[in-house]
């Protein structure tokens, strides 16, 4: 008699967990972010340049982010950048207009962040440098990595221009920087 009432409960409990899961796979929802790595690449004419950002630490998601129309919008503080010259650095920070606008955010709607399983895409992410807003078109690559976390990679390219950035040249125009701006991010959902 209670055999019966065993099998029901487990078939029970079982749907329940499959309904629980999604029949498309998607992972839960993440409640921490971080962003991993970025790096911003350019050239001149005599040589490239790279610039570098890293989080440490993980950043609670806002709690209505996983309600439908929101973004999360990420920032880098432009002090905390490194380069491999204090010069270049500087030479960035000034380029950025870092003093007036000390932050660079990227922004992505809710519903373009989905980790159904690894697939690569073309996503809308949203930057804002130098005070300008300029939506993108990003090639992204989700994966699953570190046990339960999520990885969101993408690539941007940009132009100083769009961002009413003229490029920079020195040594009396010898050294000319090209317009062309390469934003390489990975960011941890977890």
């Amino acid at each position: 008699m209670k055999a019966p009432w065993i099998i029901i409960g487990v078939l029970l409990m079982l749907s329940c967990q499959a309904a629980g899961s999604g029949s498309s796979g998607e992972k839960d929802p993440f409640s921490k972010y971080m962003f991993d790595q970025v790096h911003i690449q350019g050239k001149t004419n005599v040589n490239s340049f790279h610039l570098e950002y890293r989080e440490d630490e993980f950043c609670r998601v806002p709690g209505d982010l996983n309600a439908k129309n929101t973004n999360l919008e990420i920032d880098i503080p432009a002090a905390q950048v490194e380069a491999d010259s204090q010069v270049m650095l500087k030479d960035f920070l000034e380029l950025i207009n870092a003093a007036e606008y000390p932050n660079i955010s990227i922004e992505i709607a809710r519903n373009e962040i989905s980790f159904q399983h690894a697939e690569e895409e073309t996503k809308l992410i949203e930057l804002s440098l130098n005070g300008i807003k300029k939506q993108f078109e990003c090639t992204t690559y989700t994966q699953a990595c570190f046990g339960d976390q999520w990885c969101l990679n993408g690539q941007l390219k940009i132009r100083l221009t769009d961002f009413d950035i003229e490029p920079p040249h020195k040594f009396l125009g010898l050294v000319k920087v090209k317009d062309e701006i390469f934003i390489n991010f990975r960011i941890l959902f977890s």
